[in-house]
């Protein structure tokens, strides 16, 4: 470790004299505009006599802090040895540009600070808590901390408070990361024109060299798009020192190739810098980039994980549907479309990375296959009663509509108290018979969607509970139940219905239904507060409390579609879509890899329609031409992006592991789980990870991601998870201890 700040370095010497940043992203959002500077007319509630610190937790306020101080060298013995907290501190001007920085360590799970700059400047936060301890193990900086003065535009930090940062950052071993600024000889680099892109112009982003961040599991030349994020094409001047990581490709009048990020060692420090202003409220690029400076400036060791998960929902299994277009098109999937899907699974499996394992999940109806059965020649002979459940018309109801408790009427008809069809009868009808061959059955997973797909906004308890332990019946009647991959506590509400009906939420838990899918195109059933985490009933908002409702996405493959040209049809004449199929799946693309880029595990939403297979056209899509269904076309749009951009195993959670994910996540957060590194003697290396918590304690492990290697659990243990080239995931049991890890390879932190 030094022991001695140096002398200010270049950057902070001409932080003062920094130019305008690139342009502000939220201005940029679907277009570019004319002026790179961004705008002064930000919110800062910072500007007040006592300064605010917003955390992954929470608002604090906090005394003045203290300038950074410095570090100690070492002498050589392990009681010498440094270390720094996990904790990512994120520097900005307004709290809006602060969440840009953070979107990435959210997703993640890794704790950070934001910490508002107004234009008036301020002091310092705590960057070190003893000679030996640092409070910061990451900086991000975003907009340079840039405002327009009398002068012009510079940082509202001083050139003094920029060396103390950076005399941190040597002392500690700390890397930074700067996004969103202009070209210039602090960054080793000049700019190359006045910036990009005017609306249709198109340089894409690509990564050049990503061996400083392997553990990104990202890959090089992969262009993706630039569009609304305003940009300073760059060329490196300074070689010694300045590495580029990422490069602007051609477009509008640049004709060659330009830097649009580089790798900085100045002075004993290390600053990873963006020529691009950031979105990833919106972007799915910034989503993809952002892995690339969160794995450089945690060198791949930090609180948290990443998995990538992709889970397609199959709504209305059984049942048949009435279509958009043609008008009076009717369609119910076959055995021919579920053997097509079993084949393409298995194919998909092959293409995608090391550790995949990617499948469709069915939420069945039984009623479907009851009333197969009953409408053929014969039934009277087998069926008993030869009739489904069939209900009669009853009034709609607002979309939110909240139902007073013990009101309403039951629609189901007397006869219906208990399941009574024989085996004999729900064998009649092929489709659900397919099911009952085991390895047909355990392709998919398998979850109810209640017996008859009633409405249940307005539906009493005595309703809702026969069409769950109708379904629960016939799925143990046809041996679904005993799918390896079968959720029994879990439901995708008919229409996503009853989530506001007291008497219906009682009915689903007391039958043994905890975790249900909600819909985010719906704010009242998602949890704004995090949406990482589920969203819990309550009294007051749904009429009864406990339920848990995991978020999931709609797409673009409409419900009532079964080809290509109808649901095109739909997107245009609902949506304002443009173009023909190719622009709807391009849309897919680019807004549902946004969501998987920043780690969100929703699931998505189709229906039975979309598994038409067997009598569809040969397409290309993609790398891929074959005949395909519209769940097939969307998922191999979307793997296939991912698979281009990335080496992350692409694996399903089946419904109840996808709940206890969500609920895991949320029990985790409470935790306020935290990290810090050890350093070796030397202060070249962190040996090892200590990981504490409130209490030190927490109902589920702690996950640690580690470059590579093994551990060894001092306190408690941990378990390892290694899936396909991710780097490895430690999971911490804390049970009132501390719990360090020593690492079986030590993480270089040498400059």
């Amino acid at each position: 470790m030094r022991c001695q700040i140096g002398l200010v370095s270049v950057l902070g010497m001409l932080a003062s004299a920094h130019p305008a940043p690139a342009l502000d992203a939220r201005q940029a959002s679907g277009s570019a505009v004319a002026s790179p500077a961004p705008s002064d007319t930000n919110n800062n509630p910072q500007e007040s006599a006592v300064p605010v610190i917003t955390t992954a937790t929470g608002t604090v306020a906090t005394a003045a802090p203290v300038q950074a101080t410095d570090a100690p060298a070492s002498d050589g013995s392990d009681s010498d040895a440094a270390g720094v907290a996990g904790t990512v501190l994120i520097l900005a001007r307004d709290e809006y540009s602060a969440s840009l920085g953070s979107a990435g360590l959210v997703g993640y799970g890794i704790n950070y600070e934001h910490y508002i700059v107004p234009k008036e400047g301020r002091d310092l936060p705590k960057l070190n808590s003893t000679l030996k301890h640092g409070n910061y193990g990451g900086i991000i900086v975003t907009d340079a901390l840039a405002y327009e003065y009398d002068d012009g535009w510079h940082s509202a930090f001083s050139s003094e408070q920029w060396a103390a940062i950076h005399s941190y950052q040597a002392d500690f071993r700390v890397r930074m990361v700067r996004i969103n600024e202009y070209p210039g000889p602090q960054f080793g680099v000049t700019t190359v024109g006045g910036g990009c892109c005017g609306a249709g112009v198109e340089q894409l982003i690509s990564f050049t060299d990503v061996s400083a961040f392997p553990t990104a599991n990202i890959k090089k030349n992969a262009g993706v798009t630039s569009q609304g994020l305003w940009h300073y094409p760059a060329s490196i001047t300074d070689t010694a020192t300045t590495k580029q990581v990422a490069k602007f490709g051609t477009g509008g009048t640049y004709t060659s190739e330009t830097v649009a990020a580089v790798i900085n060692k100045i002075d004993g420090r290390e600053q990873f810098v963006w020529f691009t202003s950031w979105a990833p409220d919106w972007s799915s690029t910034s989503n993809y980039l952002q892995h690339a400076h969160i794995h450089w400036m945690t060198r791949g060791a930090f609180l948290g994980k990443r998995k990538t998960h992709l889970s397609a929902q199959i709504d209305d299994v059984q049942l048949g549907t009435d279509l958009y277009y043609p008008a009076g098109g009717h369609y119910k999937s076959t055995t021919a479309d579920l053997n097509g899907h079993v084949s393409w699974q298995t194919n998909l499996n092959t293409r995608l990375p090391q550790g995949s394992s990617f499948w469709l999940e069915f939420a069945h109806n039984g009623n479907g296959d009851i009333e197969a059965a009953t409408t053929r020649s014969g039934s009277e002979n087998y069926c008993d009663p030869d009739t489904a459940v069939y209900q009669d018309d009853f009034p709609a109801t607002p979309l939110e509509f909240q139902k007073p408790l013990g009101t309403g009427q039951d629609y189901w008809p007397d006869m219906f108290t208990t399941y009574n069809w024989t085996k004999a009868c729900a064998d009649r009808d092929s489709f659900a018979v397919w099911f009952q061959k085991a390895a047909n059955r355990d392709a998919f997973g398998h979850l109810s969607h209640t017996f008859s797909h009633m409405s249940l906004n307005n539906a009493t308890y005595a309703d809702v509970k026969r069409e769950i332990q109708f379904n629960q019946a016939w799925m143990k009647q046809m041996g679904i139940d005993q799918a390896t991959r079968f959720s029994a506590h879990g439901l995708v509400p008919p229409a996503i219905t009853g989530m506001h009906n007291g008497d219906a939420i009682r009915a689903w838990i007391e039958n043994g239904i905890t975790n249900i899918v909600g819909d985010n195109t719906r704010n009242p059933l998602r949890n704004l507060g995090n949406k990482y985490h589920p969203l819990t009933s309550t009294v007051a908002d749904n009429g009864y409390a406990g339920l848990n409702i995991i978020p999931r996405f709609a797409t673009t493959i409409y419900y009532n579609c079964d080809t290509a040209e109808c649901t095109l049809r739909e997107w245009k004449e609902t949506s304002a879509g443009t173009g023909d199929f190719k622009n709807l799946l391009d849309n897919a693309r680019a807004t549902n890899t946004r969501y998987l880029m920043s780690l969100q595990a929703d699931p998505y939403m189709f229906h039975q329609a979309n598994l038409r297979f067997n009598d569809q056209p040969t397409i290309t899509v993609g790398t891929r031409t074959a005949k395909m269904s519209l769940v097939m076309a969307w998922v191999e749009t979307i793997a296939q992006e991912m698979t281009r951009l990335t080496n992350w195993p692409i694996t399903t959670l089946k419904h109840d592991d996808i709940g206890k994910y969500f609920i895991d996540r949320q029990t985790l957060d409470a935790c306020k789980p935290k990290v810090s590194y050890g350093y070796a003697a030397d202060g070249n290396s962190i040996k090892s990870i200590t990981v504490t918590a409130n209490g030190n304690s927490c109902a589920v492990p702690v996950p640690v991601t580690i470059p590579s290697g093994s551990v060894t659990a001092a306190g408690g243990s941990a378990t390892a998870d290694v899936v396909g080239s991710e780097p490895p995931i430690q999971w911490v049991t804390l049970s009132g201890s501390p719990v360090t890890l020593t690492l079986g390879t030590a993480v270089s932190i040498a400059a």
